[in-house]
């Protein structure tokens, strides 16, 4: 079951959900355009214009030009939920081909929707810690003003009253500084006109269907390219037992494949990136146990300690040798650590732990990192890629020292080791940036963080977030 998450508005919007009952939910209005300005940070800055009429409600996503997008980026898309079907078009660039997929979801995905992501229990049931502080009219729109405290920062919220959506979302750190994570700047009630709503002619049709939390794919010039008969009904992945001794590290990987019936399976495994696949046949519907064996060896500046999350995919291979990663059915993840303590050449006692930086601060004697938190944003997404990925990696030391931190993130190809000064007992916060080309095959990130020297690994504290990130245009 997909996690309950408010939008894309962030993690931020979990935190001040209005006590249950502050108003009532109701059912979303079913004709009215809106300009959010600035959007939710999905993909940097964006704009994002909705229009709704009915059974028919079209989204237009701006991104204005920037670091890691040389143009301005605008996709369209026009829901049609009486016909079940979905047209994506992209504005800023005619040489993509329009595309047009079944969707069943009875509304658009939260990120796009004000009202639906309204409507979300998490929303309507959440206990808040938010105090009411006023009431003003914001862009025309009456509303309650809200402020609570998210992990240190302050979050300020304005609900539309009557309504019960959000207008406005302010984030303050401890810095003092605001920062707007999203405004409605038009909000409009009337019905929309027929031309905001025109779906979109010379439409390649992509067959699957995608929902309001997922798609799956299969690109077809009419869709209907002929499917394999076989199905991977079930692919699981044993446990991996925590690893200590000397590297580079040789750990098997031990999965099991499910089908209806008999033909060929492609399947492969992943830790961080895509190990090379292979084929097994089916006789008959049943299970088939695959294994693999992967070296891991230590990456210099990443310390002694190396983060796993594996996967094991598999899917239906046609009489040609063709599969597909949209038909792929994905395992558990298995999570484990690998502590490198030396190689067969080099004793562990040879070996010198890394000194910290030259100018760092004196370190406190035994200085721990104590906790790790990381942010991803988003954290859960569907639609047009590439995509913009924030990490914000959290580390609270009981001590001054030199501290090295992991983003463990090749999902979202954002992996980065640095090093950050600790001026005395706290927390203190790095960042880092992915771009999303495609849809991750393993579906989950780690921060990890420890002090200098790392010889002392029992030091690290890391922490897991797992993804839900789709990409509609792309495999």
């Amino acid at each position: 079951m997909r996690r309950s998450q408010l939008l894309s508005f962030g993690v931020v919007l979990v935190f001040v959900a209005v006590a249950a009952g502050l108003w009532p939910q109701s059912p979303p209005p079913q004709t009215y355009s809106y300009t959010m300005d600035p959007a939710p940070s999905i993909m940097g800055p964006s704009v994002i214009k909705a229009a709704r009429d009915g059974s028919k409600e079209a989204i237009d996503q701006i991104l204005p030009a920037g670091p890691g997008r040389g143009k301005e980026y605008h996709g369209h898309l026009v829901y049609d939920f009486q016909a079940h079907k979905i047209y994506t078009k992209v504005v800023s660039d005619p040489s993509v081909p329009c595309s047009v997929m079944t969707y069943t979801s009875p509304n658009v995905p939260e990120e796009f929707d004000i009202f639906a992501a309204a409507n979300e229990d998490s929303f309507q049931q959440a206990v808040a810690h938010a105090t009411l502080v006023r009431k003003e009219t914001l862009n025309g729109i009456p509303a309650k003003v809200l402020e609570a405290d998210a992990g240190g920062m302050k979050v300020t919220i304005w609900i539309a009253d009557p309504g019960g959506y959000p207008v406005k979302e302010v984030m303050t750190g401890q810095d003092g500084k605001p920062t707007t994570m999203l405004e409605v700047k038009q909000m409009s009630m009337a019905k929309p006109p027929a031309s905001a709503l025109a779906v979109p002619t010379g439409c390649k049709a992509v067959s699957g269907e995608a929902t309001a939390t997922g798609v799956h794919a299969e690109l077809g010039s009419d869709g209907s390219a002929p499917k394999p008969t076989v199905k991977v009904t079930a692919v699981t992945l044993q446990s991996i037992p925590n690893y200590t001794g000397p590297c580079p590290a040789h750990i098997k990987f031990t999965g099991t494949i499910t089908t209806d019936g008999p033909g060929k399976v492609y399947y492969d495994f992943g830790a961080g990136e895509k190990e090379p696949g292979a084929t097994i046949v089916f006789a008959a519907a049943g299970t088939k146990t695959v294994t693999h064996t992967i070296t891991f060896t230590p990456t210099p500046g990443f310390g002694d300690q190396i983060g796993v999350a594996a996967l094991l995919e598999a899917g239906p291979e046609d009489a040609q040798g063709n599969h597909d990663d949209f038909s792929m059915e994905g395992s558990n993840n298995a999570t484990f650590m690998i502590n490198c303590t030396g190689t067969a050449d080099t004793p562990p006692s040879s070996a010198a732990p890394n000194a910290p930086r030259q100018g760092a601060p004196h370190a406190a004697p035994n200085a721990r990192v104590t906790a790790v938190n990381l942010t991803v944003t988003p954290s859960e997404y569907n639609g047009t890629c590439p995509v913009t990925v924030q990490l914000v990696g959290t580390l609270t030391a009981d001590g001054a020292g030199s501290a090295y931190y992991n983003f463990q993130a090749a999902a979202v190809g954002a992996n980065k080791s640095g090093n950050v000064d600790v001026i005395k007992a706290g927390t203190v916060t790095v960042t880092n940036q992915g771009v999303v080309k495609r849809t991750p095959q393993v579906q989950s990130v780690r921060f990890l963080a420890g002090m200098e020297p790392r010889g002392h690994q029992e030091n690290a504290k890391w922490s897991d977030v797992q993804l839900n990130i789709h990409c509609i245009n792309a495999p």
